[in-house]
């Protein structure tokens, strides 16, 4: 599966046309990662969103496993908008390949193509509202 698939794939981008999607793809960075190896502390500034191509993470909060995500599985999309403080460690568990998008990056993509930011927004509305019908029922 090429980047453009797995970025089309991902929640916060399905509203994405394939142009938004290649601006997406095209400014986006392969990192790999070897098993025991941090990807992202919990309580540093956030700065990127990764999506896992290839591999395992363990998610870790407060030095408890928390679960884990595989291929197609995404983390730090709110970095996207925000530097705030991850809110976990992620660490690879094996051989790990991610698209890591940087948080200057996309926002430098998101002035130059402002309809990505409009369908972001929309995406996380939706996220958020449903999280708050969660929190009132």
């Amino acid at each position: 599966m090429s980047n453009e698939e797995f970025l089309a794939r991902v929640p916060i981008f399905e509203k994405c046309t394939p142009e938004e999607i290649r601006a997406i793809a095209d400014v986006a960075q392969e990192h790999f990662y070897e098993p025991g190896q941090i990807i992202v502390t919990q309580g540093t500034p956030g700065q990127a969103f990764y999506l896992i191509l290839a591999g395992r993470v363990s998610i870790e909060r407060d030095g408890r496993a928390l679960g884990a995500f595989g291929s197609g599985d995404f983390f730090g999309e709110m970095s996207l908008l925000d530097s705030a403080p991850r809110s976990a460690t992620i660490r690879a568990i094996e051989q790990t390949r991610c698209l890591m998008l940087s948080s200057w990056d996309f926002k430098a993509l998101v002035e130059r193509n402002p309809s990505i930011a409009i369908k972001l927004l929309e995406v996380l509305s939706r996220r958020l509202r449903v999280a708050d019908e969660r929190l009132t029922s």
